[in-house]
């Protein structure tokens, strides 16, 4: 056996002191914060939690910042902004052309029926007023000019019977009152009948067509309010104005300025107490919302039966009167109606000055008692946006018949004012109320007469609401007695009357008038209407009507206008000029029987 061979000691330590060097791991000194914990644990990291480390490290380092974070947000929304300016610059241009496309392809269309109408051996049929919708246009006008005037509408008035009975609710017959709506409810409140001045407020529900009585709280007017106006302010109605009852020692009806609000939400009546300038009480007035928070009520009637024309108004949100010198002729009984509607949904403006807002009136009674069928528009001050004067507008077409007691609305689709019923000096076809419609058109001046279909009830002093494609109407005097005190609905849109009218000629049915007259009734009129005076019927109109004058105080109405003025005696200068004539003449007198004695000889 071999021999191993022992090496020294010593060189036997050094050895095992190598091996023992290259087996203990590597050893990183890293350096911390100042405010970092010593420990044995964050001076030294092994081989394995050093690239743990350089990687958590480097995950940390691939956070950005929020400044960063908020530039590249605000990057992607600027880039994504003008890709939707694009895209709808691009629809924009496409439904343009489109639309010129289509025009002019109906364009042609109508010019070759025209032609092959023109070039047809058939005889032109003789169509009904209500298929004038339906017919082609005249040829002596121009495509151009045909394409540019409004269509012919047509109305279609419904009503909604409510038959009485103990479970159901329903209004007595009434005039002159305030009707509004709120979130798809109708609310009436006030008005006149036969019971005297109405003091209840009435909510309807359209959808299920029941009417309930909303007692409110709070500080409400006291005896009623009749010939009053009301705007609606948020969730606030604004009433103003109006009269009570009769009072039979001054015999008279008081008329007022007291302004009222009634909180829909909370059912709660408060009394305003307005500053500023000094309004007259007055009933019979109108009113309309100028912007969002200013009321501009024009004309009326105050308690000395005097026709007014002063134009007024009211900040709701600062409770202030202000009265505008406003050349404007006396008017009551009139319509007003504001075709704008910038800044009107916003809750609040930040300054004072009022909208230039587009505000007509229409017809009503002059300070002579006279129906007028003037329409007029508001013109404003260019410096300081102030009410300026009520200028007359030439208008085109054929208008209504001067008249009063009616209710105007704005169709916002159609771009039309829309005037419903109306009280006339004269008769026609009968009755002095109007059962008509007719539409102005404020952009091209032009009046149109809207065919009527459904039932036709000629009315007045009545009231109405605008809803979205219908008319709201309630109450009102018709045929010599007040209407039933049930809600109709006028239907505007086109689509929809086409198919109620269809529907009506298919199943054959009759719609005549609430009342028809009878035999004996029908026979008075004809013979009424054979007496006429050629002078009744005005230069614009046609003599195919027969008119027949009627003075309107025979109507039956608890709320009636005011007289035409008669010329008063003044006796203080009649007895003064007796007594001129007398001294002129004293010796004459005295020698009274000298002078007959002379005369004989």
């Amino acid at each position: 056996m071999k021999k191993v061979k022992q090496l020294p000691q010593q060189q036997q330590s050094m050895r095992r002191s190598s091996s023992l060097v290259t087996v203990q791991p590597q050893i990183e000194i890293i350096h911390f914060e100042k405010n970092a914990s010593l420990t044995q644990s964050t001076f030294f990291k092994t081989f394995t939690e050093m690239p743990q480390m350089a990687a958590f490290t480097h995950q940390v380092s691939r956070i950005p910042s929020p400044k960063e974070r908020l530039q590249v947000q605000l990057q992607h929304n600027k880039k994504q902004r003008e890709t939707i300016i694009n895209q709808s610059r691009e629809r924009q241009e496409n439904a343009m052309t489109e639309a010129l496309f289509l025009t002019q392809k109906t364009k042609f269309r109508n010019y070759q029926k025209l032609k092959r109408r023109d070039q047809s051996p058939k005889k032109a049929m003789e169509l009904k007023p209500q298929q004038m919708v339906f017919q082609l246009p005249k040829l002596e006008a121009p495509i151009e000019q045909i394409m540019d005037t409004p269509t012919q509408l047509t109305f279609y008035f419904e009503s909604q019977r409510l038959t009485r009975d103990i479970r159901t609710f329903k209004p007595s017959f009434t005039e002159q009152a305030a009707f509004t709506l709120f979130n798809d409810q109708l609310y009436l409140y006030g008005g006149i009948g036969g019971d005297g001045v109405r003091n209840q407020m009435l909510k309807y529900d359209i959808k299920f067509q029941i009417w309930q009585v909303v007692q409110g709280n709070g500080d409400h007017p006291k005896q009623g309010r009749a010939g009053l106006s009301v705007v609606q302010y948020k969730n606030k109605f604004i009433y103003f104005g109006g009269c009570g009852q009769f009072n039979p020692k001054l015999k008279l009806r008081e008329c007022t300025n007291s302004i009222y609000e009634y909180t829909v939400s909370t059912m709660t009546w408060e009394k305003v107490h307005p500053q500023g300038d000094y309004i007259e009480p007055r009933r019979q007035h109108r009113a309309c919302l100028l912007g969002p928070k200013w009321m501009l009520v024009y004309g009326g009637i105050n308690s000395n039966e005097e026709v007014l024309s002063d134009t007024a108004v009211f900040n709701m949100e600062k409770q202030v009167w202000r009265l505008f010198k406003v050349k404007s002729p006396p008017i009551s009984c009139h319509a007003i109606v504001n075709i704008s509607s910038q800044g009107k949904f916003q809750e609040t403006i930040p300054t004072d000055i009022m909208p230039l807002d587009n505000i007509y009136s229409f017809g009503g009674k002059d300070a002579d008692g006279n129906s007028v069928n003037v329409m007029r528009k508001l013109s404003y001050c260019s410096s300081n946006n102030t009410p300026l004067s009520w200028d007359q507008v030439e208008t085109l077409g054929k208008a209504p018949y001067p008249m009063h007691n009616h209710t105007v609305e704005y169709l916002r689709k159609v771009q039309g004012i829309a005037v419903i019923g109306g009280l006339r000096d004269f008769i026609v076809n009968g009755t002095l109320e109007s059962d008509e419609y007719y539409i102005f058109y404020p952009n091209l001046n032009l009046w149109q007469q809207v065919i009527a279909e459904g039932l036709k009830i000629p009315r007045c002093a009545h009231s109405t609401v605008l809803l979205s494609s219908k008319i709201a109407v309630f109450g009102g005097i018709g045929s010599e007695r007040y209407l039933e005190p049930d809600v109709g609905f006028i239907e505007t849109d086109q689509q929809q009357v086409l198919s109620r009218v269809t529907k009506d000629r298919i199943m054959h049915i009759h719609t005549p008038t609430i009342e028809e007259p009878s035999k004996m009734e029908f026979q008075l009129r004809k013979k009424r209407s054979m007496f006429y005076d050629e002078s009744d019927v005005s230069d614009g109109y046609k003599p195919f009507k027969i008119t027949l004058r009627k003075p309107t105080q025979a109507r039956r109405s608890y709320l009636p206008n005011p007289q035409r003025k008669k010329v008063l005696m003044r006796y203080d200068i009649m007895i003064g000029f007796v007594k001129t004539v007398i001294q002129e003449n004293l010796q004459i007198l005295q020698n009274f029987d000298k002078y007959q004695e002379r005369k004989l000889i």
